[in-house]
Order: structure tokens, then C-alpha cells, then sequence
């Protein structure tokens, strides 16, 4: 059984557009068009540049903006959205632990609460019984591909004037009610690991359709606040940022991986088809909630239950 596990092909979604973006991109000899210093090359190089304004328009929100993982546009997320020690953001526990440590950047707590036991996503009803006056945020993880239930979410974050981040890691072209999952809370994002449907080795793009958001999330991603005033911003208190900026390199890879994302996507939720069919005649397994009206699972892994 190991002789023939292990001579399964790995998938590899490179190809000779990826390649040849790459060889243009090192022919120029500038692999990184950021500079931490206050003119035109603070918000990243050509490459940069492009792969935001194409992932707006593909996810219809009015600001992208990468990073050279989605780890780090977790925390710039959590920077931009002004979290401080000692606030509180309500977390799931089955995620990937960016998801959570993420706060730890900025003195935030993260709590857990219960999941969903049908798509393993946030259960809204937990969300509820654990909000105190220091919480601040809700983390929606669309786990596994599977949207969250967020206009649950979204309701009790408008009553409790809660922000909201999604993070959407493992499921781009996931949507709920006809919306992409990561661009219906405050601030959302994607990663670009080397194992997801998209990538480029390592990145990740965050979104929001609020300025204010966009503008720290660029602040953050380049050492933080040295040019506030360029940028018009009044800061409360100081941007604590790093270097979580995309190379020119990872964002030729990623322009070409974003072209290919549909059919990739579709490509995934017709083994998911096929599985269900071929597994739905066996009463113990629990298999994933196929689509419904507005709403879909992307697939990022076919889970299942067995009794």
C-alpha cells in the first residue's frame, strides 16, 4: 500500500506562463520594487502593483494588498483593524495557529469557542456566550473550503459593534450568498502557500472595501508608521509593522496562478462530485454539504465524518 501511495505524481499547477514571467521579471534585475522611505516605491514594484489591482477585480473589492504570506496579513489585519493588549477576539480552534497567534503581535486574547459539527466552521451560537466588554473582533475561518455561517456572524457583530476578519486561506471563489468569502467582513484574505489551489511558494493578499484599513495594512506590511504623514493618516498611538512585503518574483507567479484559479477551482469540485457519488451509499460516512443557493464549498479537502 505505501509502494503505491508514494508513487501518486504530485500535483504542480506551474507552468511555462509562470516560467516565463519569471525570466522576464530577473532579466530587469529588480526582484523588489519597495522601499521603506516615503516616494512612489513604499507600496511595492510593478509586479506588486499589478497583482493587486488584478485580484481586486477578480474578488470585486475596492483594495488588495500582499504580503509575503498570509501569516503576516493576519497580523497586519489585526494591526490595521487597531486591536491593542488586553482586547479580546473570538477564535475558532480547528484552524491553522496563524489564525489565533496572530493576535499575540498586538497583546490581543484570542478565546476560543465551539465549531459548527456540519461544516467544522465558527458556530454563531458559541460566539455569542463568550463576547465580554474587551472583545473587540470575530476570527471567521471558511475551513476546509466551507463557507461560515455569516449572516449569523454578521448579525451579532452589527449588535455588538464586533469587527470582523475572515480568513479565507483555504478557500478563494468560496462564496455566501453570492459574495466571495473573505470580502464580507471588515478585512479578509488569502494565502498563496505552496499548497493551496493558487500560489507562488509563499504570499498572501489581504482585502477590504475601507480605505482607513487599506492604508495601515500598507503601513504595516512596510516597518509600520515612518511615513504616516505622506500618507495622510492620523495615527492612535504607534503601527508596530515588519517587513511582510511581497517580492517582484512571488507576485509574476501569482499574476499567472490568478489566471488559472476558475478552472482550477471547478477542477477540485468535480473530484468532490464524483467522491460523494461513489461514497454516499456507504450509511456511516458524513460527507460534506454540497453547494446551495448563492453559497459553495471550494474543496480545499473533502472531509468527512464516520460513526
Amino acid at each position: 500500500m505505501n509502494k503505491i501511495i508514494n508513487s501518486w505524481p504530485e500535483t504542480n499547477t506551474i507552468g511555462k506562463e509562470e516560467i516565463k514571467a519569471v525570466n522576464k521579471v530577473l532579466k530587469t534585475g529588480k526582484l523588489s520594487g519597495f522601499r521603506a522611505s516615503p516616494n512612489k516605491d513604499f507600496l511595492g514594484g510593478q509586479k506588486v502593483l499589478q497583482l493587486e489591482r488584478n485580484w481586486e477585480k477578480k474578488f470585486k473589492v475596492k483594495y488588495a494588498v500582499s504580503f509575503n504570506s498570509w501569516t503576516s496579513g493576519l497580523i497586519a489585519s489585526v494591526g490595521a483593524l487597531g486591536i491593542e493588549p488586553g482586547d479580546e477576539v473570538i477564535c475558532p480552534p480547528i484552524t491553522m495557529e496563524a489564525s489565533s497567534t496572530c493576535l499575540l503581535f498586538y497583546g490581543a486574547i484570542p478565546v476560543f469557542v465551539d465549531v459548527d459539527p456540519s461544516t467544522m466552521c465558527i458556530d454563531p451560537k458559541s460566539i455569542i456566550k463568550k463576547i465580554t466588554k474587551k472583545t473587540k473582533a470575530i476570527m471567521v475561518v471558511h475551513i476546509f473550503g466551507h463557507p461560515a455561517n455569516m449572516k449569523a456572524i454578521l448579525k451579532i457583530a452589527k449588535s455588538y459593534r464586533l469587527k470582523i476578519i475572515e480568513d479565507a486561506a483555504q478557500s478563494p471563489l468560496g462564496k455566501y450568498n453570492n459574495k466571495f468569502l473573505g470580502t464580507i467582513g471588515d478585512v479578509g484574505g488569502f494565502s498563496l502557500n505552496y499548497h493551496k489551489t493558487i500560489h507562488c511558494g509563499e504570499g498572501g493578499v489581504v482585502v477590504t472595501n475601507n480605505k482607513k484599513i487599506a492604508t495601515r495594512l500598507r503601513l504595516i506590511r512596510n516597518h509600520g508608521e515612518a511615513v504616516a504623514d505622506n500618507f495622510k493618516i492620523k495615527l492612535k498611538g504607534n503601527i508596530f509593522g515588519g517587513n511582510f512585503r511581497m517580492n517582484e518574483i512571488e507576485a509574476a507567479i501569482a499574476i499567472e496562478q490568478l489566471k488559472k484559479l476558475n478552472y482550477l477551482t471547478k477542477y477540485r469540485k468535480n473530484l468532490a462530485v464524483y467522491l460523494s457519488q461513489k461514497l454516499k451509499k456507504y450509511n456511516f460516512l458524513t460527507l460534506p454539504e454540497p453547494d446551495t443557493e448563492g453559497s459553495s464549498n471550494v474543496f480545499y479537502f473533502f472531509v468527512m465524518k464516520y460513526n
